[in-house]
């Protein structure tokens, strides 16, 4: 009886990652868009 526990939290801390992983993915992605139109707002100034 006693892996049921384990299990929970073994499922608790996979969406956690998951969650993790698509906040760090996310963030780099609007980082990475955010240089981007910087780059072709001063393109577009010139």
């Amino acid at each position: 009886m006693e892996a049921s526990p384990f299990i929970g939290s073994t499922i608790f801390f996979y969406i956690l990652a998951v969650l993790v992983v698509m906040i760090i993915g996310g963030y780099l992605t609007y980082k990475s868009g955010q240089r981007k139109k910087i780059q072709q707002d001063k393109e577009d100034g010139l």
